[in-house]
């Protein structure tokens, strides 16, 4: 016998059937039945070998380039021939249906924009572009490229290191994209902020929660367990996004 779909409590369900805007916050959670690990969390790939966070600093990529390369490749192949999920066709169907939407994420796999979705402020950029560390030259590498690479690339145009424009742990976020959040997440917060999929270890994950909170709109959480926001939410839904942010969708309008 197939399992039972879940159901949302009704009281949410009356809430979101009058929301006109959203804010989506997503993590590695999100892209979890995509075939991608998780980061942080049990089986997260930082948690069976903390040595990659060393790897993926903006220190090691400026003293040994190759190692923070192969880093890269690394998370490359492991998530090699995902494709989007339910969770990230059922994000990319909310924009449709409301007004005004926003979606933050710290997922680098692209798979957000795969499946649909246009307005995404992507924190922590994409390890598919790339940026010469010599000319600041931009380019992109194929996701063949990416999962055999095992040394620096070099920039075509002067042949200077390449680096993935993406944040690497101590480095800061851009700042276009941190001044985007506070315009459309933290000055007026849509009607629903939904949190998908992310350990909430960073206060600019927080943020946007307790602001939208404090400005009395629904807050949902989606994760297979408690976090530090699960407190704070107005909703917590303990579960799978595939299976949740679906039901979340279909509700909202």
């Amino acid at each position: 016998m197939a399992d039972a779909k879940p159901t949302l409590p009704a009281p949410l369900v009356e809430a979101l059937r009058r929301v006109r805007s959203a804010g989506v916050i997503t993590g590695a959670g999100v892209s979890a039945e995509s075939g991608v690990p998780t980061y942080r969390g049990k089986g997260g790939l930082y948690e069976e070998d903390e040595s990659r966070i060393e790897a993926l600093t903006g220190t090691t990529l400026r003293s040994d380039p190759d190692r923070t390369w192969r880093a890269v490749g690394d998370l490359a192949r492991h998530a090699a021939g995902a494709v989007p999920n339910a969770a990230h066709f059922a994000i990319a169907e909310i924009e449709r249906k409301v007004a005004r939407f926003v979606l933050l994420t710290q997922n680098v796999d692209g798979l957000h924009q795969a499946a649909g979705s246009r307005n995404v402020i992507d924190i922590h950029g994409s390890i598919t572009r790339t940026r010469c560390m010599a000319c600041g030259a931009e380019g992109e590498l194929s996701r063949e490229e990416l999962e055999a690479i095992h040394a620096a690339p070099r920039c075509a145009g002067c042949g200077g290191t390449l680096r993935p424009a993406a944040v690497l742990f101590g480095e800061m976020l851009p700042v276009e994209k941190v001044a985007r959040m506070q315009r459309e997440l933290l000055d007026d917060p849509p009607e629903l902020v939904l949190v998908v999929g992310t350990s909430a270890l960073f206060p600019y994950i927080v943020e946007p929660v307790l602001v939208a909170r404090r400005a009395r709109r629904l807050t949902v959480e989606v994760n297979p367990e408690p976090t530090v926001l699960s407190p704070v939410v107005g909703w917590f839904l303990e579960g799978s996004a595939a299976a949740l942010v679906p039901e979340i969708a279909r509700e909202i309008g």
